[in-house]
């Protein structure tokens, strides 16, 4: 796949929105490690991917993993959920206690994700939050956009992180996004974190709009990140403004949305919540494909198809 925007033959863009849709989906590019990674399977179902130094760790431990240049499996003796989510919790619990997978590991969360094949099949276990990366599995959250109008114009809340988030301190961020916990719907998820991230009032959660998906792939030094944010639009009053019950938000800004173009490109965003600010300022037409050349490859690469990422082996019969 050529990441590479067309734009030898358009006119100069004052801003290149390219780049926050090739930082999401960097796994893609030609310097990546995609070549050297392994598919992690459990039973004939792929369910993430594994970089070569910790397929290289998990060689180790050949009781759990069966490991080849080719593939990693967990062990088929264990079959159940509850067997393949308790022995993955002791595993986990044992590298954090002796320093392995450090990047990874120090960001512990005591919070965990639901693993599958893909969204429309059966949880297979459920594991650690913060070892989604080395594992490469799929993860699932909610990112909801806060937006209002003053004086006739779009006005969009952004959030800066907390300086003690395990991830992206201090980063620019959506008015609320959370991770999809094991347990939780996705609905359920966004009411919880707008009341937790900003004190949204129960009375405005009942227009909560879902508006889609935003889905990509990429790594950084704690391991390979396929995900699927699942969108929601908030439309707010004029005289709201989201207060932080929870600790994971410094401050909150109203941005004009004709400003927001030059804001998401800078690294002071938090890349995927970057994503999904284009991916509003697409759906509301301020983005189109009159105004923006590579509009198409945009739109395109906001929907990396994470469904269809991992393939199935043939059962044997």
């Amino acid at each position: 796949m050529n990441l590479n925007c067309v734009n030898h033959i358009m006119p100069v863009k004052k801003v290149n929105l390219c780049k926050v849709v090739e930082r999401i989906n960097n796994f893609l590019l030609p310097t990546s490690s995609r070549s050297e990674c392994v598919p992690f399977y459990v039973e004939n179902d792929q369910v993430g991917i594994v970089t070569p130094e910790v397929a290289l760790l998990l060689q180790e431990h050949s009781d759990l993993f069966t490991v080849s240049s080719t593939s990693i499996h967990l062990s088929n003796k264990y079959s159940t959920f509850e067997e393949r989510t308790e022995v993955m919790r002791v595993f986990l619990e044992s590298l954090r206690n002796t320093g392995k997978l450090h990047r990874s590991l120090k960001g512990w969360r005591n919070e965990t994700y639901n693993i599958r094949h893909s969204m429309s099949e059966p949880v297979l276990f459920k594991m650690e939050r913060s070892a989604a990366g080395p594992f490469g599995v799929t993860t699932y959250g909610c990112h909801i956009n806060g937006y209002t109008y003053k004086n006739g114009e779009m006005m969009m809340w952004i959030a800066k992180r907390s300086p003690t988030k395990q991830t992206y301190p201090n980063l620019l961020d959506q008015m609320v996004a959370g991770g999809l916990s094991s347990g939780l719907g996705f609905r359920e998820c966004a009411e919880k974190e707008c009341q937790e991230e900003a004190s949204v009032p129960e009375k405005y959660l009942k227009i909560l709009k879902s508006v889609g998906t935003m889905s990509c792939i990429h790594e950084d030094e704690r391991g390979v990140h396929p995900e699927v944010e699942f969108l929601f639009d908030l439309k707010l009053p004029e005289d709201f403004v989201p207060v932080n019950a929870d600790g994971e938000v410094q401050e909150f800004k109203l941005y004009p949305v004709s400003e927001l173009q030059d804001t998401i490109v800078l690294d002071s965003f938090k890349p995927n919540s970057a994503a999904i600010v284009l991916d509003f300022l697409i759906r509301h037409n301020i983005i189109n494909p009159d105004n923006e050349p590579s509009y198409c490859y945009l739109v395109e690469m906001l929907h990396y198809p994470i469904q269809t990422l991992f393939r199935k082996l043939p059962k044997v019969i």
